[in-house]
C-alpha cells in the first residue's frame, strides 16, 4: 500500500517553472507559463530543477528485501524511517509469497512451513527472555515492513527508470508501479510526470543497456 502525504508538492511543474524562472529573470506569477517553462527544462535535460520537488510517502505491504533494494537509490539525499524490529513484536509477521513458490502446492506449503517455523521460534525466544532486538536476527528478508520515505523528483525518476525495467525483481517493480499509479492520481501535473518521465530506462536511451535483454528494445550494439 502506498500513501502519498499531503506534504508532497501538489503542483510540481509549477514549482519547477518558478525556480527556473528566477534563474532566467522571468515573471513567475503565471501558472501556465510556469508549467510550459518546466516542461521545456525537463525535455532539455536540465535536471537540477527537479530536485526542488519533494515526494513524501508511506510504503507498507512490501518485504524487507524489496525495501532494501529501494534504499539503494540514494542520490539527492533521500531520507526514510522504518518500522523498528527493536520495539515491534513481530511474532505474527506477514510475508511476501513469490510467484515461483505458488507454482505448485508442494512448493507453497514448504515456503509457508518455513515462515511458520520462524514465527514459532521467534515467539519462543521472547518467552525465554530474549529481547525483541536480538530475536529480530532470525526474521526473514521476506517479512513485510513499513517505511516513511522522502526523496526529490530527480531521484524518483532515476528509481523509476531502473525499477520499471522488466529485468528488475518483480516485487520492487510492483512497488514502483504502485507509486507511479498513486502519484498519477495526486494531481494532473503528477499525471503528466508519471506518463512521460516514470518509464523504463530503455525508453529514455532508446536501447537496452542490460547484459540480459528482455527484447523490449534492441541492444545498443545491434542498432
Amino acid at each position: 500500500m502506498i500513501q502519498i502525504f499531503d506534504t508532497t508538492d501538489k503542483y510540481p511543474l509549477q514549482k519547477i517553472g518558478k525556480m527556473a524562472g528566477v534563474c532566467w529573470n522571468s515573471p513567475i506569477d503565471n501558472a501556465e507559463k510556469n508549467i510550459k517553462r518546466a516542461k521545456d527544462c525537463i525535455t532539455s535535460g536540465h535536471g537540477r530543477v527537479l530536485e526542488y520537488v519533494d515526494i513524501e510517502l508511506c510504503i507498507s505491504g512490501y518485504s524487507a528485501r524489496a525495501i532494501r533494494e529501494y534504499y539503494t537509490h540514494i542520490g539527492g539525499g533521500p531520507t526514510r524511517l522504518q518500522e523498528s524490529t527493536r520495539y515491534v513484536n513481530c511474532e505474527k509477521f506477514e510475508y511476501y509469497l513469490p510467484q515461483t513458490a505458488k507454482k505448485s502446492p508442494e512448493a507453497e506449503a514448504a515456503y509457508k512451513e518455513c515462515m511458520d517455523f520462524i514465527r514459532t521460534k521467534y515467539g519462543e525466544l521472547l518467552e525465554k527472555g530474549v529481547s525483541k532486538e536480538d530475536a529480530a536476527n532470525i526474521l526473514p528478508l521476506g517479512m513485510m515492513t513499513k517505511i516513511v520515505d522522502k526523496r526529490n523528483l530527480r531521484n524518483m525518476i532515476n528509481l523509476m527508470n531502473q525499477r520499471l525495467c522488466t529485468r528488475a525483481y518483480i516485487e520492487i517493480r510492483t512497488l514502483a508501479n504502485e507509486i507511479k499509479k498513486e502519484l498519477s492520481e495526486y494531481s494532473e501535473e503528477w499525471k503528466w510526470i508519471c506518463e512521460n518521465l516514470f518509464v523504463p530506462k530503455c525508453d529514455v536511451t532508446g536501447f537496452c543497456t542490460e547484459a540480459k535483454c528482455c527484447g523490449r528494445k534492441p541492444k545498443k550494439e545491434t542498432m
